[in-house]
């Protein structure tokens, strides 16, 4: 088989630790996020692609350890949309330190980083979450810090190789002098607004003054870490403290003097260690016309797709595109044509008529090296799920009993073998489906309707009406949608289907549609049918039984 995108990240991986490290080392894959606000499908990319590379590297036998590294000791750089506007007096702040703008956390990144950890249990994603507040303050990173501020001048000069030259006061010599690749957090008012007057190596003392809150301040690393490096000398610090082998990021980290391109050089020239394996991974966003309920919030977030989606099909979606493709995932009506490829997928696989590839992307989908992923025992359409559920408002006794015909189940089946499909197809419904495409039930007959279908039509409806009289179940109605417009035109029951057939059959579908729901369509008639039951759909089709409106099945 054509080695896919994960086998060949994976051969680059293997082929780097090999020369660094050795045939029996720990390849250490990395990923990093800010919980900053709630974390995307787009952020949850890298985390997917670092564990993919981690799990196919632990089938080929190796040891391997996914470090997720949470930049808690960030700043608040801005205050994020439905967060009080009160919260600007934070901006400056570590995320560490700023209050859950709701009340319920610790702190604001620990409202973030548990709603995501939380969120993402159901993909069996193994990680060791890494909270860098935790690491600067425990110490873990002090010695890389005075290393770093020890060579502050070489650091200047790799960084300013990369800057674009602009109109500065002071010289190239002046701003060398004066450069710390280390932000203080102020003592007084916690902002990291703060300028380093000196530093002393001997003693790894640090005198700062601080812009907001005029405070001048001293501390020696010996004694705490009041503060971080920036960005890009805490990557490539990173790296080389833990040892990363892996780490993919966005595509923007890879332009030509990005943090990577940088973090590259200060990895290998000022913490003198091997730079790691790197990978660019592409946008994932939403689409799909969608009713956002005001209960789930608009995020883009794994929360919200594992609401609708189940979560090997989650999984699969990141596994089938490359890192470098981006793709969205739809919340509308293109959830239906997922599912069903999905479907497709399993029956192929089931069937032993899957080629190779696809077997491998639904193997990585199902299980992970923590055990198998969530999805469906018995594999009922989401679109039978979610027009039944739609139509019977949530009916389980109808929704389990078509369930049931659909797949031609002798005993019923139960809701533990639907799930998690059959609360994904219900909050579907509830929270995406906009009001304009559910499924309208007309409350009585409709005669003015009526009376504008054509004869053909008038007649089709009256042999259907007296045809439900005898079984109700799916394959005699599916059987009479397509029996009755050939009944009608004095045709076999095995005539081919003409083009003038087949506009026969849709004006006879589209009579059903407007009797039953005031539209020429609907979901699957068979379905919707059943989902009314027997004496509601002959009240609405028949001009004779309209008085009956009894809803039995």
């Amino acid at each position: 088989m054509k080695a896919d995108w994960v086998a060949k990240i994976s051969d680059r991986v293997e082929q780097h630790v090999r020369q660094v490290k050795g045939e029996h080392a720990t390849i250490i894959c990395a990923s990093g996020l800010s919980p900053s606000g709630t974390v995307h499908l787009g952020n949850m990319r890298e985390i997917m692609t670092v564990h993919l590379v981690a799990e196919e590297l632990r089938a080929r036998g190796w040891q391997v350890e996914h470090i997720q590294f949470w930049d808690d000791y960030d700043r608040l750089r801005k205050v994020p949309a439905g967060i009080p506007e009160s919260f600007a007096s934070y901006i400056g702040q570590p995320l560490c330190e700023v209050p859950d703008p709701f009340g319920v956390y610790a702190s604001y990144a620990d409202r973030y980083i548990t709603e995501f950890s939380e969120s993402i249990a159901p993909l069996n994603l193994p990680m060791t979450q890494v909270r860098q507040s935790i690491a600067y303050r425990e110490g873990r990173y002090t010695h890389k810090v005075k290393q770093a501020l020890a060579q502050r001048g070489e650091i200047f000069d790799i960084l300013a190789e990369y800057q674009t030259r602009q109109e500065q006061q002071e010289t190239v010599s002046e701003r060398r002098a004066a450069y710390y690749p280390y932000k203080v957090y102020c003592e007084a008012c916690g902002k990291d607004t703060t300028q380093i007057q000196h530093y002393e190596e001997a003693t790894a003392s640090i005198d700062y003054s601080c812009q907001h809150c005029q405070h001048s301040g001293a501390f020696s690393l010996n004694e705490k870490n009041s503060g971080k490096l920036v960005w890009k000398v805490d990557w490539p610090m990173r790296w080389s403290e833990a040892q990363v082998d892996f780490e993919p990021a966005g595509a923007d980290h890879s332009t030509p003097g990005s943090s990577f391109t940088v973090g590259q050089r200060i990895v290998q020239e000022i913490f003198h260690s091997p730079a790691p394996q790197y990978a660019a991974y592409a946008f994932v966003g939403m689409e799909g016309r969608v009713k956002i309920s005001s209960s789930v919030g608009t995020d883009a977030s794994p929360a919200n797709a594992l609401s609708i989606l189940e979560p090997a099909i989650l999984r699969w979606l990141y596994i089938r595109r490359a890192n470098n493709q981006p793709f969205n995932i739809d919340f509308g009506q293109g959830l239906l044509r997922l599912y069903d490829e999905w479907d497709s997928l399993v029956r192929q696989v089931a069937a032993g008529k899957v080629n190779e590839a696809n077997l491998v992307a639904y193997q990585r989908a199902i299980q992970t090296s923590l055990g198998a992923v969530k999805r469906a025992e018995r594999t009922v359409p989401f679109s039978l799920l979610a027009s039944t559920l739609d139509v019977t408002q949530g009916n389980l006794e109808q929704v389990l009993r078509i369930a049931t015909q659909s797949l031609k189940e002798e005993e019923p089946l139960t809701p533990a073998q639907l799930e998690p499909r059959l609360t994904c197809a219900a909050n579907w419904i509830n929270n995406y489906l906009p009001e304009d495409e559910r499924t309208f039930i007309r409350a009585s007959f409709d005669t003015e309707t009526y009376a504008q279908l054509g004869e053909s039509e008038q007649e089709a409806l009256r042999l259907l009406v007296v045809e439900l009289e005898g079984a109700w179940n799916l394959d005699v109605l599916t059987d009479l949608m397509y029996r009755i417009p050939k009944q009608v035109r004095e045709l076999p029951a095995d005539a081919p289907a003409t083009p003038e057939l087949k506009q026969a059959q849709r004006a006879f579908f589209a009579a059903i549609y407007t009797l039953i729901c005031g539209s020429d369509t609907g979901p699957r008639i068979p379905t919707l049918m059943l989902s009314l039951g027997k004496e509601k759909v002959k009240s609405l089709l028949d001009p004779n039984g309209a008085s009956v409106v009894t809803e039995s099945a």
